[in-house]
């Protein structure tokens, strides 16, 4: 097959009118002599054009000889040269389509250059002449005026500090992780005795959940550790409701009567059990070990982060084996309402309970990030510098630009020097383009010329800032 590869027009490289003073090294700008650089950008065109020829008939090569390879007739004793051959042209287009793609991309570059005959090394280093010091006489007016301003912002800065230490003290007094612990510890507690009917029966039977739990979660028990308790108890609550996922996210009611999830095919995850293993709640199993799904891990462990923080436990793996033991403890929990479980909903409330204490917690830190926010509102407000806040921009950049003058004028030096170079080669028989150089000099050229306003205007600027301090 034949790659068909379309040059550009020849009116593409003529269009850029003559321009560019170029120097030689070791000559000023004012004294070399001027380089048209259509002249240029025809002697690049002619060698890209040259470079897709020859990447063409390296193709047309390539073509053949991958014939003459599928031919079944071909004798063997000449496969080897011709395979040699093949990897030659193969190297030879690659070769040359790399070459033509760096020289368009260095006429490009020359394209974009600008004809500024306004901007030569001398102008250039007249530009920059004395901006350092300006830089410096900026920097310290600036910090003469960064001083005054903070007498403004210290009391501002003070209240945000006497604010953000009455949130944290409300967030000590709320103490979420003290309060859904004790709760936690209540909820499985029988020997308390100011508990209701309904709440003991869930102290007796939700331990049974809790454990089929930190076995299913290979969980080790600590009941000496009540931290370690009450985050299986809310495990177990969590799993709880994800068995009666149709009750617990209101969508009973939703339901047909055909699309009722049986009762005997609930589990942990809240899919059917024929399901589980096309769900998105796992990754894959091994065995009767499922892996759980990011979705599956976030619905168990986010609630307990938020509680806990790093200290929280973290479930990955479930163990099919205790699905049946599971399931068990969970219809103890329940009650047989219309021939379907219903779950107790004394589960639900203390769920909802540890929910107000979280959202009490999030009301907390949006009132710490308000403080926050009214604080940088109020900052920015008070480090309003009016007119002088160019002083701040001013003697930045001029510090910048003054450092890296000596750089940008010797690239810009040699940057002529290439491209006058090049232009000379040129004519010379074999010249191969040094395209990247070319395309680093063309940038280089471009990026002094706008810097040369830019260097004026600061200049001009420091100096009217200056006078009327």
């Amino acid at each position: 097959m034949t790659t068909r590869i379309v040059l550009p027009a020849p009116a593409l490289a003529v269009a850029v009118t003559a321009f560019l003073g170029l120097t030689t090294i070791g000559r000023s700008a004012e004294e070399a002599p001027k380089v048209n650089q259509k002249q240029l950008l025809e002697a690049l065109n002619q060698k890209k054009t040259q470079a897709l020829a020859e990447a063409e008939e390296a193709q047309l090569l390539i073509s053949g000889y991958e014939e003459f390879l599928e031919d079944p007739e071909l004798n063997a004793e000449e496969r080897p040269e011709i395979r040699k051959s093949l990897i030659k042209e193969r190297s030879r287009y690659k070769q040359h389509r790399s070459r033509a793609g760096r020289i368009q991309v260095a006429q490009q570059e020359l394209r974009r250059l600008p004809h500024d005959p306004a901007v030569n090394l001398h102008t250039l280093k007249e530009a920059y002449a004395g901006l350092d010091s300006l830089a410096a006489r900026g920097k310290e007016a600036w910090n003469e005026v960064l001083a005054t301003r903070e007498k403004f912002v210290g009391n501002l800065e003070r209240e945000h500090e006497q604010h953000l230490r009455d949130a944290q003290d409300a967030l000590r007094t709320l103490n979420v992780k003290e309060q859904a612990t004790e709760l936690l510890l209540h909820s499985v507690d029988p020997n308390s005795g100011n508990t209701s009917d309904s709440e003991f029966f869930v102290t007796l039977k939700l331990p049974a959940v809790r454990t089929a739990v930190e076995r299913g979660f290979r969980i080790a028990a600590n009941p000496n550790d009540k931290q370690r308790q009450a985050q299986t108890t809310l495990l177990a609550l969590i799993a709880y409701s994800q068995y009666f996922w149709d009750h617990y996210s209101g969508k009973r009611s939703l339901l047909g009567e055909d699309e009722l999830p049986s009762d005997r095919h609930r589990n942990i995850f809240g899919v059917p059990d024929g399901k589980v293993l096309t769900s998105d709640m796992i990754t894959h199993n091994n065995s009767h070990f499922y892996y759980l799904a990011p979705k599956a891990r976030e619905r168990f462990n986010k609630t307990l982060e938020r509680i806990w923080g790093e200290e929280a436990l973290s479930v990955t793996t479930w163990n099919q084996k205790y699905d049946e033991q599971f399931a068990h403890a969970c219809r103890a929990l329940a009650t047989v309402s219309n021939d379907y479980l219903v779950p107790n909903p004394e589960v639900f409330t203390i769920m909802e309970k540890v929910e107000l204490l979280l959202n009490e917690l999030d009301l907390v830190h949006k009132a710490i990030n308000q403080l926050d926010s009214n604080y940088r509102a109020q900052m920015a407000t008070a480090k309003q510098f009016g007119d002088e806040a160019r002083l701040s921009s001013a003697h930045y950049n001029a510090e910048i630009w003054s450092k890296e003058a000596e750089r940008l004028l010797g690239g810009f030096e040699q940057g002529h020097a290439l491209l006058a170079q090049q232009l000379r080669d040129s004519g010379e028989e074999g010249w191969i383009p040094d395209a990247r150089r070319i395309s680093e000099s063309a940038l280089i050229i471009g990026k002094a010329q706008k810097r040369f306003y830019s260097v004026r205007k600061v200049k001009n600027d420091l100096k009217e800032l200056l006078s009327d301090r």
